[in-house]
């Protein structure tokens, strides 16, 4: 299923309707970025943290996960191809370092470290392996051997009560991280936070709503690489939309890579 495809990509996030009418801000961070290891290989990494509503200065905790996953990771991979040295240890011993790096954060604005409560889904993808990180909700999605079929990596984490979850800033949730360095190569990737989980997830069947993912999939393996490193237009236009926010209040976030190329067809309209 692999090739030598390069890269597309688009990343989005659009703020909740709940969060506009209160005036809050939007608490989702999203992003992606796509590096060229020593051998000239393409790989991406790409992150979301959704902050907690409950979390005072939430906003500040998931920009910079999100940050930190891919500064961090981008490096790694490009020494790298194989992401051998991305291990389960390795990405605890870098889990602490944010941790840190959090309260740091929080001491020098005077917050506490819980202000900055966030979640974490983040990607590696070389051309042949993959690596995978969750905490909380919010879900990765990844291309199957069937055409135009997913399956999720990890399944939300939700936590004991009602709409709620996990954080990277409570005390021993190292043991909760959910990590995969053993993935196969994929061709596509979405990732996703809360926000639009049951608009793309059956939640009873445990299972991926494809037909949510296949027009804005097919719309992206048309587009050109992205190399901007800004939110996409016509996805953040998607996730804004009343079609959207008819079925959740939510900020949302979404990043999404594709390998496959389809040649543009005359007159195509895009899916988003």
């Amino acid at each position: 299923m692999t090739n030598d495809r390069r890269w597309r990509t688009a990343f989005a996030t659009s703020i909740g309707t709940s969060h506009e009418k209160t005036g809050s801000p939007c608490q989702d961070a999203a992003g992606c970025r796509v590096v060229e290891a020593l051998s000239g290989e393409q790989i991406l990494i790409a992150a979301i943290s959704d902050g907690a509503g409950t979390a005072e200065h939430s906003e500040i905790g998931s920009a910079q996960t999100v940050s930190e996953f891919l500064d961090y990771f981008a490096e790694v991979a490009r020494q790298n191809v194989s992401l051998r040295s991305i291990s389960p240890v390795s990405i605890k011993e870098w889990f602490h370092s944010l941790v840190a790096s959090l309260g740091d954060t929080a001491l020098k604005n005077g917050h506490e470290l819980r202000d900055y409560s966030c979640t974490l889904l983040g990607a590696v993808l070389a051309p042949s392996a993959s690596v995978y990180v969750q905490l909380g909700d919010g879900a990765i999605v990844v291309s199957t051997e069937d055409a135009d079929e997913y399956a999720w990596v990890f399944w939300p984490q939700h936590g004991e009560y009602a709409n709620s979850t996990y954080f990277v800033t409570q005390p021993g949730v190292e043991e909760l991280l959910q990590i995969d360095v053993s993935g196969p190569a994929v061709d596509e990737i979405a990732i996703f936070s809360d926000g639009i989980e049951r608009l793309v997830l059956n939640m009873r069947e445990r299972s991926v709503h494809a037909p949510a993912f296949q027009p804005i999939f097919a719309w992206l393996r048309t587009s050109d690489e992205d190399e901007s490193g800004l939110p996409s237009p016509p996805l953040t236009s998607y996730l804004a939309s009343e079609h959207v926010n008819r079925r959740t209040d939510d900020d949302k976030s979404l990043v999404m890579g594709t390998r496959r190329r389809t040649p543009v067809p005359e007159n195509v309209e895009a899916a988003v």
